[in-house]
């Protein structure tokens, strides 16, 4: 089951980001806890974005859009031009998840480079 099969569908611009994480958590039958678990981020990060008191990175969007099954631009958008749609293929979580695992892979890999190269300048 992902978020596509239950969120509500429609016009969610009035909706802010943080009730959008919030409802396509809650259809996935997520705690906090479990969300923040997936994300690799702690608790008070998910209660910061569903407050809205903190907004989302750019990466960290991408990969709640792939763990949560909604699209990046309905999370940011709302709109119901992106909106989840019931007639999504179930496996469009797991590929934006692994998409989101490679950025990761991407990211750590350039923070190695980039370490290797200042041990090498001193």
């Amino acid at each position: 089951m992902n978020a596509y099969d239950s969120v509500p569908v429609g016009n969610d611009t009035d909706l802010g980001i943080g009730r959008r994480i919030t409802d396509a958590r809650e259809t996935l039958g997520w705690t906090q806890e479990d969300l923040a678990h997936r994300m690799g981020v702690t608790v008070d990060t998910i209660t910061g974005w569903e407050s809205e008191e903190r907004d989302p990175r750019s990466n960290r969007i991408i990969t709640l859009a792939g763990i949560l099954g909604v699209s990046a631009h309905w999370l940011l958008d709302g709109s119901a031009e992106f909106a989840p749609d019931d007639s999504t293929n179930p496996a469009a979580a797991a590929r934006a998840q692994l998409q989101s695992v490679r950025m990761k892979i991407n990211e750590l890999s350039q923070l190695v480079s980039d370490i290797e190269a200042q041990l090498d300048q001193l």
